[in-house]
């Protein structure tokens, strides 16, 4: 997920510096702080309280069968194998989750982008900042339209 959203800060701010080099005038560059949305939006603390009963009920699952097999005196091999599953379980089920949260994000990006006619709109992490002076922070907005 990091990979992926320093990926699209990137991707972001080479088309904007491409905008800037090729004399498209002045362009209108937004930014969000992501952690802020990750703590403060409803909509994704409502995936996030989501994603962690079902990883609960997952680990409590895959730690009542392991049980079983021990009691059974399962060899070791399955034993590793019961807990090889339970681990991608949960990645996968991980993945699905941070997916949803993503498009949402993403979703809501583009709509206020679009409503305040930017021309891009970069991540704003503060562990690495992009923007440092100007821009429009959007953050606020965005949100907003997570309720």
């Amino acid at each position: 997920m990091k990979q992926n959203k320093k990926r699209m800060a990137m991707l972001a701010g080479l088309f904007a510096a491409m905008m800037l080099a090729a004399g498209c005038g002045k362009a209108q560059i937004g930014y969000v702080d992501p952690a802020r949305i990750e703590k403060e939006a409803p909509a994704i603390m409502n995936i996030d309280a989501e994603m962690k009963t079902k990883m609960e009920e997952v680990q409590k699952q895959a730690e009542d069968e392991l049980k079983e097999k021990q009691a059974k005196k399962a060899p070791v091999e399955e034993l590793q194998k019961t807990q090889q599953q339970a681990m991608g379980k949960m990645q996968q089920m991980s993945s699905i989750y941070d997916q949803q949260k993503t498009v949402k994000v993403q979703t809501a990006v583009g709509e206020i982008s679009r409503k305040k006619k930017l021309d891009a709109v970069l991540m704003n992490p503060d562990e690495q900042k992009l923007v440092y002076l100007g821009g429009t922070d959007i953050t606020d907005d965005v949100i907003q339209a997570l309720q």
